[in-house]
């Protein structure tokens, strides 16, 4: 578990400031803010928001998946 969290708090570095507020907003939050809400916030589209968490998740996942991989923490297939 303590490696699983080293992973995830150095790979939340590879994002900017807004990719890591729409993502944490969005999917680690227990109440969600909705998309309209962060369309305010930004002063941008729900479209915009929705493809920037997409986005963000997408290069939240690749960084962690490399560091696990270059870490040894992913069983050998």
């Amino acid at each position: 578990m303590e490696q699983r969290l080293y992973v995830l708090k150095d790979s939340i570095k590879v994002l900017n400031e807004r990719e890591i507020e729409i993502l944490y907003s969005r999917r680690l939050n227990d109440d969600p803010i909705t998309l309209e809400d962060l369309s305010k916030k930004y002063n941008i589209s729900r479209e915009r928001v929705r493809q920037i968490e997409k986005k963000a998740f997408e290069k939240l996942q690749k960084h962690m998946l490399l560091l696990a991989q270059s870490k040894n923490l992913l069983p050998v297939n």
